[in-house]
């Protein structure tokens, strides 16, 4: 786990910091929010998916819709913050909890992809409905979250990304087990 985790920060640094390189020349989106009050693109929609990194003692998978709104650019930065409220589904066996969750998130340009291409962060606070699913237990209902992924535009308005994603309680409950997953992600900007 410790070899993903830093095979993780290994690849994804080098990308953060190349986009914060070739911030100064980066000119197709040096009036960004000029362009965003223009078009109606402020909001997002989408679904996810989700399967555990690891084997699991139960099959376990994730289903999420989301809703985002996107704040506005801090200027000088390629920074596009926004904030996301969710619900997910948590599969485990033949048992299902559900999630809610809240948190910001920020999309990075990678310099070179011509605004195709997006470095994506987020972290989410979660109440989950349900914790303990027998052979495999969260400990509590609240946890949190972070991820680091991949995004690209399929057109103006769709989008399709790539995250991975770690879940925990912090160490707030006695029992804390973590749950990395990878997720795929389609959604809609209006």
């Amino acid at each position: 786990m410790v070899f993903i985790k830093g095979s993780a920060l290994f690849i994804l640094l080098p990308l953060l910091t190349i986009s914060i390189c070739n911030a100064g020349s980066y000119k197709k989106i040096e009036h960004v929010d000029e362009a965003y009050k223009t078009l109606p693109l402020k909001y997002s929609i989408g679904l996810r998916y989700g399967a555990p990194t690891t084997k699991q003692i139960l099959p376990i998978n994730t289903k999420e819709f989301y809703f985002q709104r996107r704040l506005r650019t801090p200027s000088g930065t390629l920074i596009v913050p926004a904030m996301e409220a969710s619900v997910s589904q948590l599969n485990v066996g033949d048992e299902k909890g559900y999630v809610y969750g809240f948190g910001p998130m920020i999309n990075i340009p990678i310099g070179g992809s011509k605004d195709k291409l997006y470095f994506t962060m987020q972290t989410k606070v979660h109440y989950l409905t349900r914790h303990d699913f027998g052979r495999k237990r969260y400990g509590g209902p609240i946890q949190w979250t972070y991820a680091f992924g991949i995004k690209t535009d399929l057109s103006i308005n769709t989008f399709a990304s790539y995250t991975w994603m770690h879940m925990s309680n912090g160490d707030v409950y006695e029992h804390n087990p973590a749950l990395e997953t990878h997720r795929i992600t389609l959604g809609i900007h209006f």
